[in-house]
């Protein structure tokens, strides 16, 4: 029931949403009375009751304007005493719910459903506010078991938190019962421990049950742990033998915060049998996620898991620009992700562009695609003489980027060597920032975040210096400060990259790159980089958009595109077997959303890029929810999500 009084009126907000144990529903919205979006100054609702899933609360609100809001499901903790809202889910719509002045609705139809507006539902879960995330990763025969007795039986592996500052936790854990996992020392209702796997039945996360998750040394398993303090937090992990009825409790090992010391990296723990001898080795990979630093997101506005449904077939994304290397071949002379690039691309009907952003030694996110450069010495004597320096983008300082002068290796001088007399906007390395400024504002942003990885022989494509958390939060806050309303899609590599992304901030859809199946390249240690399925289950455990996966794959095996599209992702695809027209055509026609290629000017017939014609059609229709149609400019209220 709504009342009104006056400029105010008092509201009665009604919703039926299930929680967990230690679970509340929120609620927040434009006005103070309602939080203004801030995730600790929503507002709480109470039970009807307790048995009930209807919740509740009362408020009084201004009569006079339009009230937006959402409801956010949270666990609640105690911070040394300041009370922390946790965001465990929220309501992810791209339009939040309204209220306008004129709006006195009595009786069921009050009832709002947790996640619905209508019929259609969109659920994201939280992003780190105040909270770490650390996660243990299983792959690749991870367990090591000496014993011959336990050899060749079912294994199940359990993942406990102890907080370490508690006097009596350690010694609970050492004199606990053979067959107890679970002690006083453990809080049971947080930290939350969760566990997913990499499969079609496992890849969300879950909690565990009472003996953990079934050991296969061919999976790759996440245990993912919500935690405030990391440092006072370590990690018993249990093993038990199933061979009978009930499962018998075979040793545990420990991890300590001080065997993390790192973002990310390995640990390989020795697993203690029951009479504390070794029986066993464990080899996990861990990473830790903390809050992106100096900047704070709020519940206004995310277009993180929205996709709209297009009329026209896939989006056409200019690589790197105009695409890969210098194109010469027309009037404009363009040098790739180079702020000319991007706007020909944009000018000849480029929907997106996809450029390549690193850090620079001084932290400026500047655009590049390699992680080395090579720099001339001297002046050639010779036609064919020439003397290279090679050099990590990170060793530079964006200044000294600037100055450089590029000789790329011989056979490619005539593709990547930048000219003298080239335009400023021509120039290589341009900033994150200009490049967010100076780009054709109605063309969108295929930002692609380098960062090195490992590859199976066990080589690195660069030691990369940089602490990860606080690579990601410069790229992020200088993303989230500058963009403005051009329409972003992020996107990585790196898998952990991609979780640490998804975690750190709740704007912005992202992608993860995958080069699958291929002999073109190097593969990756980490096997969620493997194949489109394993790529496709990553991206449901991240609750990502959708993945972006080299086009041989699909060329190869158009059955992946339905693989994808059937879990209701977003596939991009990119690789040089896309830059052909019947290729293009091809796979926007089998369902492909957008499609990277090389030369974007030559197969899109000069047309307007799809978010400019739509942002005309609907002209004159974004007053609907006051300010946050400022926000909309680039999207429509549908989604598959």
């Amino acid at each position: 029931m709504r009342t009104f009084n006056g400029v105010a009126r008092d509201l009665v907000l009604q919703v039926r949403a299930e929680t967990a144990v230690g679970e509340t529903v929120f609620v927040s919205g434009n006005t103070p009375e309602l939080g203004e979006w801030k995730v600790n100054q929503a507002i709480q609702l109470s039970k009807v009751h307790p048995e009930g899933n209807l919740w509740q609360a009362l408020i009084s609100i201004p009569a006079n304007q339009n009230i937006l809001y959402r409801y956010l499901i949270c666990t609640v903790v105690d911070n040394d005493g300041k009370l922390e809202n946790i965001v465990r889910y929220w309501e992810s719509h791209v339009r939040p719910r309204i209220l306008r002045p004129i709006d006195h609705i009595d009786g069921k139809e009050d009832l709002d459903v947790f996640g619905y507006q209508g019929d259609i539902e969109s659920v994201s879960k939280g992003w780190l506010t105040s909270e770490t995330i650390v996660q243990l990763k299983m792959f690749n025969s991870p367990v090591t078991i000496w014993k011959r007795r336990y050899r060749e039986k079912p294994i199940s592996v359990h993942v406990s938190s102890i907080d370490i500052t508690r006097k009596d936790s350690v010694a609970e854990v050492i004199g606990m019962e053979e067959d107890s996992t679970l002690t006083e020392g453990v809080n049971r209702s947080w930290p939350i421990v969760e566990v997913a796997q990499m499969n079609d039945s496992g890849c969300q996360f879950t909690q565990q049950s009472q003996f953990g998750i079934m050991y296969d040394p061919n999976d790759y398993v996440i245990f993912q742990i919500q935690v405030l303090k990391p440092n006072s937090i370590a990690y018993m992990v249990d093993f038990y033998v199933h061979d009978s009825d009930v499962p018998e409790h075979i040793g545990f090992c420990y991890i300590l915060p001080s065997n993390m010391r790192d973002t990310a990296g390995t640990c390989n723990m020795p697993i203690s049998g029951k009479r504390q001898q070794p029986i066993g080795q464990l080899s996990v990979d861990y990473l830790i996620v903390r809050p992106m630093q100096d900047f704070v997101c709020d519940l206004s506005v995310t277009y993180a898991k929205h996709w709209k449904s297009l009329e026209k077939k896939g989006l056409d994304v200019g690589h790197r620009g105009a695409g890969n290397a210098r194109r010469n071949d027309k009037v404009e002379n363009v040098l790739e992700n180079t702020v000319a690039s991007f706007n020909y691309a944009a000018k000849h009907g480029a929907d997106m562009v996809e450029l390549d952003v690193q850090l620079s030694k001084d932290l400026v996110p500047v655009i590049y695609h390699d992680y080395y450069i090579c720099i001339s010495m001297k002046k050639k004597r010779t036609q064919n003489e020439h003397e290279l320096l090679q050099l990590a983008v990170k060793d530079l300082t964006a200044q000294q980027l600037q100055l450089l002068k590029l000789s790329p290796a011989e056979a490619e001088q005539d593709k990547y060597q930048f000219h003298e007399d080239d335009s400023e906007d021509n120039q290589p390395f341009p900033t994150l920032k200009h490049v967010l400024e100076a780009v054709d504002p109605r063309v969108g942003f295929n930002i692609e975040i380098k960062c090195p990885m490992q590859h199976r022989d066990g080589t690195w494509e660069l030691d990369i210096r940089f602490e990860m958390n606080r690579y990601i939060d410069v790229i992020l806050r200088n993303i989230l400060e500058n963009a403005g309303n051009r329409y972003i899609i992020l996107s990585c590599f790196h898998p952990d990259i991609c979780t640490m992304v998804r975690l750190k901030q709740n704007k912005y859809p992202l992608l993860f790159l995958t080069q699958g199946e291929t002999d073109r390249y190097t593969p990756y240690l980490d096997t969620r980089t493997s194949s489109i399925p394993m790529a496709t289950y990553f991206a449901l455990n991240t609750g990502i958009l959708g993945i972006d996966v080299h086009a041989e794959d699909l060329i190869r095996d158009p059955g992946h595109i339905s693989f994808v599209k059937d879990r209701n992702l977003v596939l991009f695809c990119w690789g040089e077997d896309i830059n052909h027209s019947d290729v293009i055509k091809s796979l926007k026609d089998q369902g492909v959303d957008g499609v990277i290629y090389d030369k974007v000017d030559e197969f899109t017939r000069a047309q307007e890029n799809v978010f400019l014609v739509e942002a005309k059609a609907r002209l004159g229709l974004l007053e609907l929810a006051g300010h946050a149609g400022e926000n909309l400019c680039a999207w429509s209220s549908s989604s598959t999500n």
